[in-house]
């Protein structure tokens, strides 16, 4: 599959994945970045094997990568209206692709129970998923925090989302590629790489 074409399907994945609403929607064009904080790119710099760390707005997580990915920003408005930033890093290679995403929700989104918001995101996603759902949705804890790691096939792409909430804020990795290639031992060094400052 043509990266473009595999980059268009992450984004649809990633705005999937936010809080549900019916007026939930991302502004602008996307990857347009839109906020003053988004004119900086990734601090990224080489690691062994020549993956590269990732450190997100103002420290609050870093990931490991393949390559330095593409930074974007997005705004994002809640049913009841209420703005908050999406923070995106895109490494797309060949037909493979991988996202980290971070958004800090704003006081209209109940986050009393982590697992609820993660599952209503899976349930959205689910909805363009193969069979309409998830292959396996498998709840962990990451870091003491609750996260959910999920895997399925979207139009013969194997995607692997794995999401962790820590109060208001969300991270949440997206693996896309070869059917097959979810639990890949690049694809779990991605995964596992996400820290959360405690």
């Amino acid at each position: 599959m043509p990266a473009r074409a595999l980059a268009a399907r992450i984004v649809a994945l990633v705005l999937a994945l936010l809080p549900p609403g019916p007026a939930l929607h991302a502004q602008g064009t996307p990857g347009a970045i839109e906020s003053p904080a988004a004119t900086k790119p990734p601090e990224a710099q080489a690691q062994r094997s020549e993956w590269f760390t990732v450190t997100g707005p103002e420290g609050v997580f870093t990931a490991e990568l393949p390559a330095a990915p593409k930074y974007t920003a997005s705004r994002v408005t809640t049913a009841s209206g209420s703005l908050y930033m999406l923070h995106q890093y895109l490494l797309e290679q060949g037909d493979t692709a991988f996202i980290v995403q971070t958004a800090t929700y704003p006081d209209d989104i109940n986050v009393a129970n982590p697992r609820v918001n993660l599952q209503g995101g899976l349930d959205t996603l689910a909805k363009s998923m193969e069979g309409e759902k998830w292959a396996s949705i498998d709840w962990v804890r990451h870091q003491g925090l609750t996260a959910s790691d999920a895997v399925g096939l979207r139009s013969g792409v194997a995607i692997r989302s794995f999401s962790v909430m820590k109060g208001r804020q969300v991270f949440t990795l997206i693996y896309a590629g070869t059917p097959g290639s979810a639990k890949s031992a690049d694809v779990n060094r991605f995964i596992a790489s996400l820290r959360v400052p405690q």
